[in-house]
């Protein structure tokens, strides 16, 4: 059993353990990604790319893209700009700013996405098939909700 601090909740000691888990989950993830993608041509942070702005169904910044990812603007500006010129994403202007162009999928990004997803179906579905929709949507609901009060509270 982990050492929690004697002021902590039960709420508290949970969520550490929950902390720790995604922790050890993202490096798995991480891992099982790279293995995936390899002979596709895109990295894992490629796909994990191309998989939000799919996701998404709408134009983004940069800034906002980071945001959304939980990474720094810099990080996927880096990203963004040498996806550009693979011609997997393309910049386009703004209207409501000037200075902060909007990323597109290119038919291209579409097209590499579309090939990964064939990859990652059968990945997900074989995972997927000891646990009941219900109790990942739950789960994904509450990582949600963690998510967003810490990103409001600290």
């Amino acid at each position: 059993m982990p050492f929690y601090h004697k002021k902590k909740t039960p709420a508290s000691n949970a969520l550490t353990d929950l902390i720790r888990a995604v922790l050890r989950m993202n490096a798995t993830v991480q891992k099982s990604g790279t293995r995936l993608m390899r002979g596709t041509g895109i990295t894992n942070a490629r796909w994990q790319m191309l998989s939000e702005l799919f996701a998404l169904e709408k134009r983004v910044t940069v800034s906002e893209l980071a945001r959304h990812m939980g990474l720094t603007r810099q990080a996927v500006q880096r990203l963004a700009d040498d996806m550009a010129s693979d011609g997997l994403v393309e910049f386009a202007e703004n209207p409501g700013d000037a200075r902060a162009m909007h990323l597109l999928l290119t038919e291209a990004g579409r097209a590499t996405y579309h090939d990964a997803l064939e990859r990652e179906w059968q990945w997900t579905n074989a995972i997927a098939e000891d646990f009941d929709a219900e109790q990942i949507t739950r789960a994904v609901a509450l990582l949600e909700a963690i998510t967003q009060k810490m990103q409001n509270d600290y």
